[in-house]
């Protein structure tokens, strides 16, 4: 089942052109098998078994968690980068 984080557990950011997430606070027990789903309101990161994350993406009718160029990042790649604790996720892009 998906866990709902607040903004405060999450960074979104990009670097080069790559998109990444930052996850605060959280564990993974598996680092295998992720995918992102990025939408105008929503982000799901979707990992194997019953693991994952629903962030939040707009905080306000105005209020963009995302970077401005996050979207063109994110079509524009195969996968995300997914840190979480400590370790780094490829987690495939889904459209």
């Amino acid at each position: 089942m998906l866990e709902s984080l607040n903004p405060e557990q999450f960074t979104l950011s990009t670097e080069d052109g790559a998109p990444f997430i930052t996850l605060h606070r959280v564990t993974v027990s598996n680092v295998h098998g992720w995918s992102v789903l990025s939408r105008r309101t929503v982000i799901v990161v979707d990992g194997p078994e019953d693991e994952g994350f629903l962030l939040p993406r707009m905080t306000g009718p105005d209020v963009d968690l995302a970077p401005e160029n996050w979207d063109v990042a994110v079509s524009s790649a195969t996968s995300v980068g997914v840190l979480v604790s400590g370790t780094q996720i490829a987690a495939t892009v889904i459209d």
